[in-house]
């Protein structure tokens, strides 16, 4: 079977030595001002605090929520064995690789917590052991990392449905009912994976871009799924996800990426003149996450404008005791993770945080 391969990145940031017992980031500084700063901590700190013993969030979507956390204690500069945060990443690591099943399938029916993370937080999962393998010293702990990582990979390449895209759960039927809000976190964890040296089959990624140019229409918009690809306008939020695929799979020169990136700017609420929609209203922080992350990718103009208005608007919307509240299902401290780390992106310390194929990593 021909397997993918990526382009590897420059560093694995977060296991590239830089995180000391006390991290504290210094590149692109001036991206960064004190009250961005102090509203990480807080939030992190919060987050650790409210971590359970076994490496859980409470809410509905604990194996989610546990990924997004632990990605945002990595981006702060710790690792499995270095930092403030070490023990929170290595609870959620355990958690997490005790979540896997036999299928590879990473979910809360598989460990002793409740949840519905489905294919959602499956990606997370995969993404964040993708990401933290690198930074593992115990050998023990490194094999077990990685047969978990393996197999989680195996199910995405094994899910993927006839479109191109995933369903809210692990199966390949004709449903198409996840959406582009699924296939970037799937498509984005096997990037991910293949930068931590697991292999990738290139037939899913290829089938995986062609869905997303599938269901972006000529104006720039992504729709919903492949049901509604010849829709009109479609959501921000899935947007900036299906911007952030394209990037990812090397797709910038296809018109509709410029668009789409375009569209990202035109309808971002804290920007002036801007033409908000319910992607915005309803999800704003899963918004903000990609969108962002789309803008950072591109880079240029577009994220010198971008990138502070974004930063000051999350900064008022965080509460005092270090948490955003979500606007939509009880997902616990789920969307406070999300918020945290699409403030925490100029730190870089992430290798998704560090790539931008357009324009140069928001520069």
């Amino acid at each position: 079977m021909k397997r993918w391969l990526w382009l590897p990145l420059a560093v694995l940031a977060a296991g590239g030595g830089r995180a000391q017992d006390s991290p504290k980031p210094r590149s692109y500084d001036p991206e960064m001002n004190e009250a961005a700063r102090k509203a990480i901590e807080k939030c992190l700190d919060m987050l650790a605090r409210r971590q359970q013993r076994n490496g859980s969030y409470e809410g509905s979507a604990p194996v989610a929520t546990s990924a997004l956390a632990g990605l945002a204690f990595l981006a702060s500069g710790s690792t499995y064995d270095r930092g403030p945060y070490r023990e929170n990443i290595r609870r959620c690591t355990e958690f997490l690789v005790k979540s896997a099943g036999r299928t590879g399938f990473v979910t809360e029916a598989n460990s002793a917590v409740m949840g519905g993370s489905g294919m959602h937080g499956h990606g997370y999962a995969t993404l964040f052991l993708a990401e933290v393998i690198g930074t593992v010293g115990d050998p023990d702990v490194l094999d077990r990392v990685k047969d978990v990582l393996t197999k989680a990979i195996r199910n995405i390449e094994g899910t993927q449905n006839q479109y191109g895209g995933w369903n809210s759960t692990p199966s390949k039927d004709a449903n198409d009912d996840g959406s582009g809000a699924v296939a970037v976190m799937q498509i984005t964890a096997m990037r991910a994976a293949r930068n931590s040296g697991i292999e990738v089959d290139h037939k899913v990624v290829k089938k995986a871009g062609e869905y997303i140019l599938k269901i972006t229409n000529n104006d720039g918009w992504t729709q919903y799924n492949v049901h509604n690809a010849s829709g009109g306008r479609g959501s921000s939020a899935l947007t900036g996800a299906g911007m952030t695929i394209l990037n990812a799979l090397g797709l910038q020169s296809n018109p509709k990426y410029k668009k789409g990136i375009a569209n990202v700017m035109s309808s971002a609420p804290f920007l002036k003149g801007s033409s908000a929609d319910g992607g915005w209203q309803t999800w704003y922080y899963y918004a903000a996450f990609y969108c962002t992350l789309a803008i950072f990718q591109s880079g240029g103009e577009d994220w010198r404008k971008w990138w502070p208005a974004l930063r000051e608007d999350l900064i008022k919307k965080q509460s005092s005791d270090g948490t955003w509240a979500g606007q939509y299902g009880n997902y616990g401290p789920l969307w406070s993770a999300m918020a945290v780390l699409t403030l925490q992106m100029p730190y870089r310390y992430l290798p998704v945080f560090q790539e931008g194929g357009a324009g140069g990593e928001g520069n």
